[in-house]
């Protein structure tokens, strides 16, 4: 049995950048659906453990980001105005304290004391990064969220309308507009276009780098902070791993963490496995701040580069710099407007960063409220 679905706009993709463009078009009368080929929405928005809810009220709860952790007010305007709009509770990342630098080699680490905070500052979210997610999904009627659909074909027809396919065509999706809120290499790779995408746009698809899809991420939790009861700040640059970066990750009101960066390529996390590669991290962190570190409470580990709806073949190897972000000429008034992109490898100023998806969203409403019959 084949399921129909009619909504105006259709928006493929359920992270901030598709829930923020279906909260601009409620805005402007604009109904839209999302639809998201996970079971959870937030995209590689990710704060664990999962949210715990009262009568469809998420509870705030310790979480621990596994994706995205800071925003920069002083440089991310779009971010700083939304989380100040749905009354978010922000706090700056700690820093107080000595900052280590690890050559390894057998050598003890360098202790460095900063004098002051970083600047500009970075700020966190209290309950996770998560908390932006759930709050943009309560201003958005029940049943604008379809989870578990991913989006498989888009046929433009000539009458202008679109059709979509969803979970190997058991589901059909007519639109007048759809918004792409993907990595464009992840939609080049996954989505079968009637007609096909110009040579230009699906060849700079092929070679955009989705942001964050090589990485992995570790939080492993205590019940006492004691970096810092050592006068250390928890931060740490390593040259040896596995973890190359380490930042203090605990939470406003609940247990501290140390979150790091894991500097292993995609293909050596895959054959260590996870429980030898957090085995090897707690050794890590153990050997850096004592042995207080190697008995965490909870530790969380996610790969990215092993997350179907994130990551490609071509994701599995890291950049040394930010890629440059933004779309072709040929993406632009694409099927006479009818397709259009958001997801922050679209952005051309914040690319990569949640003010990029922030920003590629106002960008296809701006055009969507202008063209929309």
């Amino acid at each position: 049995m084949t399921i129909s679905i009619k909504t105006p706009v259709a928006i493929i993709g359920g992270g901030l950048s598709g829930l923020y463009t279906a909260y601009l078009l409620q805005q402007h009368g604009i109904e839209s659906t999302v639809f998201e080929a996970r079971d959870r929405l937030g995209g590689r928005i990710l704060s664990m453990p999962p949210s715990k809810t009262e009568q469809g009220v998420a509870l705030e709860v310790e979480r621990y980001d596994l994706g995205p952790s800071w925003f920069w007010p002083d440089m991310q305007p779009r971010m700083d105005k939304l989380v100040k709009d749905l009354k978010l509770t922000s706090f700056p990342q700690h820093q107080t304290g000595a900052h280590l630098f690890d050559q390894g080699r057998g050598t003890a680490p360098q202790r460095h004391e900063i004098g002051r905070a970083s600047s500009p500052l970075s700020m966190r979210l209290s309950g996770g990064m998560q908390v932006l997610i759930e709050a943009l999904t309560l201003q958005l009627p029940v049943d604008t969220i379809k989870l578990n659909h991913q989006a498989t074909k888009i046929e433009c027809k000539a009458s202008g309308s679109v059709t979509l396919g969803m979970n190997g065509f058991m589901t059909t999706v007519k639109a007048q507009h759809v918004v792409l809120a993907l990595p464009p290499r992840l939609f080049s790779n996954t989505i079968q276009f009637t007609p096909s995408l110009p040579e230009s746009l699906f060849n700079h698809c092929q070679n955009t780098m989705t942001w964050m899809a090589a990485h992995a991420k570790f939080v492993a939790v205590y019940n006492k902070p004691f970096w810092r009861h050592q006068g250390l700040s928890g931060s740490v640059s390593s040259q040896t791993g596995p973890l190359v970066e380490v930042h203090d990750a605990s939470s406003l009101h609940g247990k501290p963490a140390l979150f790091g960066f894991v500097g292993i390529n995609a293909a050596a996390r895959k054959a260590a496995g996870s429980k030898a590669l957090t085995q090897v991290i707690l050794n890590q962190l153990s050997d850096l701040f004592g042995e207080q570190a190697a008995k965490p409470v909870n530790t969380f580990l996610t790969d990215w580069s092993e997350e179907a709806f994130t990551s490609t073949e071509q994701d599995q190897a890291t950049s040394n710099s930010h890629p440059t972000y933004g779309l072709p000429a040929s993406a632009d008034d694409l099927w006479n407007g009818h397709l259009l992109f958001a997801g922050t490898e679209s952005a051309r100023i914040a690319g990569g960063y949640l003010e990029g998806a922030l920003e590629a969203a106002e960008l296809a409403t701006k055009k969507l409220t202008s063209n929309h019959t």
